[in-house]
C-alpha cells in the first residue's frame, strides 16, 4: 500500500533518464536458451526482459547464477499453471474479450493511448508482450479456479466442493481468540498534497492544514481527495486505500501510528511530511473511512460465521492449487534437469535425468 503511493508520489517528480538494466550489462551471450517447460521454450532475451521488469540487473557471473536459482521455481509453477489452463479448453474468444477489457481499462486509467504507451514503454513492454501475459494470467486463474473447487471448469468436472462443516467451523473459532483468527481491520483515505505543485513545502502544508479544516467542517473528504490529491491513484479511488490490518497500516504508515491506534472512525490526522528517498514529496492527510475491531465476537454471529467459512475455504484452496502444481509437476519435461531441484516441496522425486532429459540443441 505505502509502496503504491510512494511510487505514484514519486512519479510527480520531473523524469530522470537512466541507463536501463539488464541484457546490456549482462557478462555473457545476450540469448539463448533459458529454460524448457514442456513445449514452451524461455529465452535468456525473456529472463532479462522479466528481470528488467521487476528492476533488476545482471553486472556480474555471481549475480547471473543466484538470480538464475531464485527465478527457476517460479518460471516453472507460472508456466505449469499457464499450460494447463490452456489445456482446460475455455474458448479463445473469451480470453482474448477479457484481455481487451484490459487494455481498455489500463489506457482509461493513464489518460491516454500514447500516455499508456510511455508507461509500457518504461516498463520494458509493447502491446503485443503484455496483451499475451495478460492471456497467460487469465488460463492460470482459470486452472486456478477450476483446480480449487471454485468454477466446475469447462468440461463441467464436479469440482465445485467447497463445503465447510458448521464443526469444523466451531472447532476453529473455539482454537484460538476471535482478535487472532480476525485481526482488527482499517481502511484509511488519503490526500497528497505537493510542494512541487503548490510551489513550496510552506504552501503545501498550508494547503494540507486547510483541507483538513474544511473536511473536519463536513466537507466531503473524498471530492477533496478528487480535487486536490497529488497523487492519481488516490483521486481516481476519492482518497481510499486499500483495506488492511491495523498492523500492516501502522507498519506502512509510521507517522500514522499513534493516529492509527487511537483512531474512530471518520477521524481525521493532522498533515505529515512524506519524503521518496530523503527529498520531501509534500504532506499526507489521513482519515479513517472505515475501522472494524473483532476484539470479542460470538459465534452465533452470522459474519462471524462467515469468516470463519472463507477462511478455511482460502486454506483448502492453497492445499488444492499447492497439490494441483505438484501433480503438473512430476508430469512435466523440465529442462535443464538441474531446474527440478527447485520443485515444490512435495512434488516428489525427480525423473531420471540422463537420455530421457536430453538437452536442447543449439
Amino acid at each position: 500500500m505505502l509502496a503504491l503511493l510512494l511510487a505514484l508520489a514519486a512519479a510527480t517528480r520531473p523524469p530522470q533518464v537512466t541507463p536501463a538494466p539488464g541484457p546490456a550489462t549482462a557478462p555473457e551471450v545476450l540469448n539463448g536458451v533459458y529454460l524448457i517447460v514442456n513445449e514452451d521454450v524461455i529465452t535468456l532475451a525473456e529472463f532479462y526482459r522479466e528481470l528488467r521488469r521487476r528492476g533488476k540487473s545482471i553486472t556480474n557471473e555471481d549475480e547471473r547464477r543466484k538470480l538464475f536459482q531464485e527465478s527457476h521455481a517460479d518460471f516453472v509453477r507460472t508456466r505449469l499453471m499457464t499450460q494447463a489452463g490452456r489445456d482446460l479448453g475455455f474458448d479463445a474468444a473469451r480470453v482474448d474479450a477479457l484481455v481487451d477489457d484490459d487494455l481498455a481499462g489500463f489506457i482509461e486509467d493513464a489518460g491516454s493511448a500514447s500516455a499508456f504507451g510511455e508507461q509500457l514503454k518504461a516498463s520494458d513492454l509493447d502491446a503485443a508482450t503484455l496483451r499475451a501475459q495478460r492471456r497467460d494470467f487469465y488460463f492460470r486463474e482459470f486452472w486456478q479456479r477450476a483446480i480449487d473447487g471454485r468454477d466446475p471448469g469447462v468440461s463441467g468436472r464436479p469440482y465445485v466442493d467447497r463445503f465447510v462443516r458448521p464443526g469444523r467451523m466451531l472447532y476453529q473459532y473455539r482454537r484460538q481468540p476471535i482478535a487472532q483468527l480476525f485481526p482488527s481491520t482499517i481502511q484509511l483515505q488519503a490526500i497528497l498534497v505537493s510542494a512541487a505543485q503548490t510551489g513550496s513545502a510552506q504552501k503545501a502544508l498550508d494547503l494540507a492544514k486547510a483541507l483538513r479544516e474544511r473536511a473536519l467542517g463536513g466537507e466531503d473528504f473524498g471530492a477533496l481527495a478528487e480535487t486536490y490529491s497529488a497523487d492519481a491513484e488516490t483521486r481516481r479511488h476519492r482518497g481510499l486505500l486499500p483495506k488492511s490490518e491495523l498492523a500492516r497500516a501502522r507498519e506502512a504508515f509510521p507517522d500514522f501510528a499513534e493516529f492509527i491506534d487511537g483512531a474512530a472512525a471518520g477521524a481525521i490526522s493532522e498533515p505529515s511530511s512524506l519524503r521518496v528517498e530523503g527529498e520531501l514529496v509534500g504532506f499526507l492527510l489521513m482519515r479513517v473511512a472505515e475501522l472494524e475491531r473483532r476484539d470479542d465476537a460470538d459465534f452465533t454471529d452470522r459474519d462471524v460465521q462467515r469468516l470463519l467459512r472463507e477462511r478455511d475455504l482460502r486454506s483448502l484452496g492453497e492445499l488444492r492449487r499447492d497439490l494441483g502444481v505438484n501433480e503438473l509437476y512430476r508430469a512435466a519435461y523440465i529442462w535443464p534437469p538441474e531446474a527440478r531441484s527447485t520443485r515444490p516441496k512435495d512434488a516428489g522425486p525427480n525423473p531420471a535425468s540422463g537420455p530421457s532429459q536430453p538437452a536442447p540443441p543449439n
